[in-house]
């Protein structure tokens, strides 16, 4: 079974999503902060990460720049869902290596879709 690990600092959203996802056949692991993220890739290891961008210490950027230089996990595919709709963040998900960059609000059928395009289940 894939495994996803949802970083995201909206409790209410990322427990939504892991049950879809769940429904779906993926085994799904939930994080409160980018820092509880990182600090738990090794009993967490995450086959794809969906991250929101902004959160309260570390953004996901820089999760996802401290994701690249850890032995193991530098090639975890990371999508982001966020609230900045804007250029600039899609232009810094891109030349970071993020499989995808989603605006909320977002379709949840685009995303079990994307998901499954980027990591199928087994």
């Amino acid at each position: 079974m894939k495994k996803i690990l949802l970083v995201d600092d909206e409790g209410d959203l990322i427990n939504y999503i892991a049950s879809i996802l769940q429904e779906e056949g993926f085994d799904v692991s939930t994080r409160l902060s980018a820092e509880e993220a990182l600090g738990n890739l090794a009993s967490d290891k995450p086959d794809l990460v969906i991250s929101d961008v902004r959160m309260q210490q570390m953004d996901g950027f820089t999760m996802l720049e401290k994701m690249k230089t850890m032995k193991g996990y530098s090639n975890v595919p990371v999508i982001f869902l966020t609230a900045m709709d804007d250029r600039l963040g899609q232009q810094q998900a891109s030349k970071l290596g993020a499989a995808a960059y989603i605006s909320k609000p977002f379709d949840l059928d685009d995303l079990v879709g994307l998901v499954k395009k980027v990591l199928p289940p087994v």
